[in-house]
């Protein structure tokens, strides 16, 4: 049996899409640690195309030109922080759904983010298994809002 984070998805960021890599799903992971990115993109590459970004305007940049269905935000950026990067990314693409990675246990940092339209929050550092989990119901959040904004024929 295939993993679900392995099986391919149907929809709008799926085949026929144009959404990436082999018509996977497109996950942009932003943090400022390549360790982190690198692991993150390890455990997620069979199951999504991978971007990378490693600062808030590389991150927004790639949200807008690629409009990915799932994004991995550390709150802690230099320069700025996660929730300043979160805001503009929702903004720029409402149906994006953001996952936050803190290794904070701040309840008003969270509160925030919640707030700002993250979809969920993780810590650091994560549990895979659940990171996979999360990861996958956004990607179905986002999925079934994208299609519910398709025209109806």
């Amino acid at each position: 049996m295939v993993p679900q984070y392995l099986q391919l998805h149907s929809s709008p960021f799926s085949p026929g899409s144009g959404q990436g890599f082999m018509n996977l799903p497109r996950l942009l992971i932003v943090d400022d640690e390549i360790s982190v990115r690198e692991s993150l993109k390890f455990v997620f590459s069979k199951g999504f195309s991978v971007l990378e970004a490693n600062s808030l305007e590389s991150a927004v940049a790639k949200v807008k030109e690629l409009r990915p269905a799932v994004v991995l935000l550390d709150i802690l950026m230099p320069r700025t922080d996660g929730i300043e990067v979160l805001r503009q990314i929702k903004a720029i693409h409402p149906g994006c759904e953001v996952i936050m990675l803190t290794a904070l246990s701040n309840h008003q940092v969270s509160a925030k983010a919640l707030d700002f339209g993250a979809f969920d929050l993780v810590g650091k550092p994560f549990d895979v298994v659940d990171l996979l989990a999360k990861v996958n119901s956004a990607l179905a959040k986002a999925t079934m809002q994208e299609k519910a904004a398709l025209p109806q024929s």
